[in-house]
């Protein structure tokens, strides 16, 4: 059984702001390492990312604390000759026996230089009470990570959001994405359809499903007013 490699697209979060127009000869623009900081601070301070390589750059990223960190990407003149780059590394998971540490299941994508924009993605099951097993080609039942991770996601891309205080019209879009997850704001589920399937083939006693179906409702309803 093979459960949570990274692989098909689970959820993507766009952050970008409009104070820029799409112009190359302002990189790197004026606020970039104070809007850097900030995001990796929350990054690697909640564990969701915490970064071990970035894109094009053979050697792992050596670094003590976030100063070193965005000093190694000014050294390496990210900032200033690359027009966007991406970040990844492990993710700690918790579990009812302590941490795990995953990688490449969560990243920062497209992060670019010349206007305020980059993109948070994950491409795994943990978040969602059903993994899929690309083994068995079937939905395993993942109740326990599901409950002591999933609310961490939605709390980091909430304080993101908030920190950077960026206008962002599209950020919480309703969008489907692979295998069946339903990106609804700052979460992301099982689509109902799935969920649904799944639980009366296989239901599971630790698993509330009306309770999921209502929170998917709430949140449909609430990101799909007018803003």
């Amino acid at each position: 059984m093979t459960l949570y490699p990274p692989g098909k697209s689970r959820g993507n979060w766009h952050f970008y702001s409009n104070k820029y127009d799409y112009n190359y000869d302002i990189a790197p623009y004026p606020e970039i390492r104070s809007d850097l900081k900030t995001l990796l601070t929350i990054l690697i301070e909640s564990k969701l990312l915490i970064p071990k390589s970035l894109d094009s750059k053979n050697e792992k990223l050596d670094y003590n604390n976030i100063e070193d960190l965005i000093s190694l990407i000014e050294k390496d003149n990210f900032l200033q000759t690359c027009f966007e780059f991406d970040i990844k590394g492990d993710t700690v998971i918790y579990t009812e026996k302590g941490e795990e540490i995953h990688s490449g299941i969560f990243c920062l994508q497209s992060f670019r230089t010349f206007q305020q924009s980059f993109v948070l993605s994950t491409k795994s099951d943990i978040w969602m009470p059903m993994s899929f097993d690309e083994d068995s080609y079937s939905y395993v039942w993942n109740p326990e990570r599901y409950n002591l991770n999933n609310h961490r996601l939605s709390s980091v891309l909430e304080k993101v959001n908030k920190s950077l205080n960026w206008e962002n019209e599209n950020l919480l879009q309703k969008e489907f994405n692979e295998r069946g997850s339903l990106q609804i704001g700052y979460n992301i589920f099982l689509s109902k359809e799935v969920v649904i399937r799944e639980y009366e083939g296989n239901p599971n006693p630790d698993f509330n499903i009306n309770e999921y179906l209502a929170k998917m409702e709430t949140y449909t309803f609430t990101f799909s007013k007018p803003q």
